[in-house]
């Protein structure tokens, strides 16, 4: 598993885990701030950037590598920052590792099913990643920053997490087979069984809804927050306003700060 790292080493240790398809430089925007306060370290999970030797993707899977950088670093206490689907694993792993894992804040993702989501269906998303082109690295990141903004992302941050196919064009370096499979395991994760069990800080972070496609979807989320929130009743729950999914590239400072409080109510 490839990763890296920054801050002073005596400082308390945050692990950042990144999206599905980006890898950890989806944090590069708000890793130099977090790095004034904490030991940063930043993974590409199996599939991704460059973790890619790899025969199967589960979030046990996922969790296995994660303990292992744990033991590997030395690493006795960390809170972990979790976006989309990766923080179901982060909660995985809090509950394996209770003892290491301080803290948990979850952006915008891991407090639900992609099954039960509204207008959800996997072979479709699954297809239309899988076969996503761009002629460059550089429209690949425009687009990105049509929809997400600029998040103070260097210029060049998405050639980690795309390769030239065949066709001579960019697409994802994470395999159609990841996406699938990470896909089903987001779609059916036993929520009522893992939730219940954490006992560390939480702090879910939600985009707001302003941002979503359509009612049924915004009824969605409430419910799965109202849900969580009964599951999991020590949990802080906020929303960022004005912010989209990706949290710490649509508000990177609000992102920060919250990173900061995760022990206060």
């Amino acid at each position: 598993m490839s990763y890296g790292m920054a801050g002073n080493e005596d400082a308390p240790v945050l692990l950042l885990l990144h999206a599905i398809r980006n890898t950890r430089m989806l944090f590069a925007g708000i890793v130099p701030a977090l790095a004034e306060h904490y030991r940063v370290v930043a993974v590409d999970l199996r599939g991704h950037g460059q973790s890619t030797d790899a025969a199967s993707y589960t979030f046990a899977d996922i969790v296995e590598d994660l303990s292992g950088l744990l033991d590997a670093e030395g690493l006795e206490q960390v809170t972990v920052v979790a976006a989309s689907f990766s923080a179901v694993p982060a909660q995985m792993l809090a509950v394996r590792e209770p003892r290491r894992v301080t803290g948990l804040v979850l952006l915008d993702g891991g407090f639900y099913r992609l099954a039960d989501m509204p207008g959800f269906e996997l072979e479709s998303t699954v297809e239309r990643l899988a076969a996503a082109r761009f002629s460059s690295v550089e429209e690949a990141e425009s687009q990105f920053a049509r929809r997400y903004g600029d998040g103070q992302l260097p210029p060049g941050w998405m050639a980690t997490e795309l390769e030239r196919k065949e066709d001579g064009k960019y697409g994802y370096r994470l395999p159609r087979e990841a996406f699938s499979a990470y896909f089903r395991e987001y779609s059916a994760f036993p929520k009522e069984e893992l939730f219940p069990s954490l006992s560390c800080p939480v702090r879910l972070l939600l985009a707001d809804e302003k941002g979503l496609a359509d009612d049924g979807q915004r009824g969605f989320f409430r419910q799965a927050a109202a849900d969580y929130a009964r599951l999991v009743p020590h949990a802080v729950i906020r929303t960022i306003p004005d912010s989209l999914h990706l949290l710490m590239v649509t508000n990177p400072d609000d992102i920060v700060e919250e990173i900061k409080n995760v022990w206060n109510k």
